[in-house]
């Protein structure tokens, strides 16, 4: 007696009802993704329930041997039931994604940052929104818009964040989403910059309030010539457009100075400080190189 061995890959299936279970015949996926979206199911609970908290990370600028503090970044960690837990944004967004629950998890994130915004006070408050969640800025975005005001923020305070975790191909509809925030009196930055979908030619269409630097070419950029050239690109394009540079990333004295040498107005990383529970007001530390004339 032969004993049959089942391939999984070749085994397919399809969510149906009761009453119609043929209705859905072509949406059929491979039964090992069921389980794949079964285990992704915790993200539901942690939407619905709000398990979300904010970390903020200072975003600073330098003049006159000081480096000032000009706003924060509001980044999103969710927390497992228990609370004890933080779980971060790459696994969140990898489980709505499983789950197609990007749009609401998006949505959470952006809101639960809005209603911690108001420890910032009167800096720069970045928020991170994704485009390809967002199908009706009219729609998705009034309850945000409704939070910073009842919570008394002035527009001019909050930078909307382009994260692009998907390429955007209708450039026209992140246009309107664009327009829809500068029409109400908010900026908005296109972040990684130089890498994947936020490449160069898309700077130049989306003409930002503030342009960012991706971490691959702000690490090592001192000792780089590769790097080096890359974010001189990007400088020499934000600042055509009147937008402001900042390097995000910065991780080292080194690749500070060398960027505060070329020109970038902003920068953001762990030089200054990790992600944190509470806003960071003062950075204690101090540079002394003299700006290239």
């Amino acid at each position: 007696m032969h004993k049959l061995t089942l391939n999984l890959n070749n085994i397919y299936a399809v969510l149906s009802c009761v009453s119609d279970p043929l209705a859905n015949l072509n949406e059929l996926k491979q039964v090992e993704s069921f389980k794949i979206e079964r285990e992704a199911s915790w993200i539901d609970t942690l939407i619905e329930k709000n398990l979300l908290s904010t970390y903020y990370q200072p975003i600073v600028s330098a003049a006159d041997g000081k480096i000032n503090v000009v706003g924060h970044e509001l980044l999103s960690r969710g927390l497992d039931e228990s609370g004890g837990g933080i779980i971060p944004p790459f696994k969140m967004f990898e489980a709505a994604r499983v789950r197609g629950r990007v749009f609401s998890l998006d949505r959470a994130c952006r809101m639960q940052s809005v209603r911690n915004a108001g420890m910032i006070k009167d800096k720069l408050i970045f928020i991170n929104f994704i485009p390809t969640a967002i199908y009706s800025p009219e729609h998705c975005l009034s309850t945000t818009f409704e939070i910073i005001k009842k919570m008394n923020i002035k527009p001019e305070q909050v930078v909307f964040e382009v994260v692009e975790t998907d390429e955007v191909n209708d450039l026209d509809h992140l246009k309107s989403i664009l327009n829809y925030y500068q029409a109400h009196g908010f900026k908005y930055a296109l972040d990684d910059v130089g890498t994947g979908h936020n490449n160069l030619k898309k700077l130049s269409e989306m003409e930002p309030d503030i342009v960012k630097l991706a971490f691959e070419f702000t690490n090592g950029v001192s000792e780089d010539k590769a790097k080096q050239e890359a974010a001189k690109s990007v400088l020499t394009i934000a600042h055509d457009m009147n937008a402001l540079a900042l390097a995000e990333g910065v991780e080292t004295e080194a690749d500070f100075h060398f960027l505060i040498e070329i020109g970038y107005d902003l920068f953001q990383g762990y030089y200054f400080s990790k992600p944190q529970e509470k806003p960071v007001e003062v950075i204690k530390k101090e540079f002394n190189r003299k700006m290239k004339a």
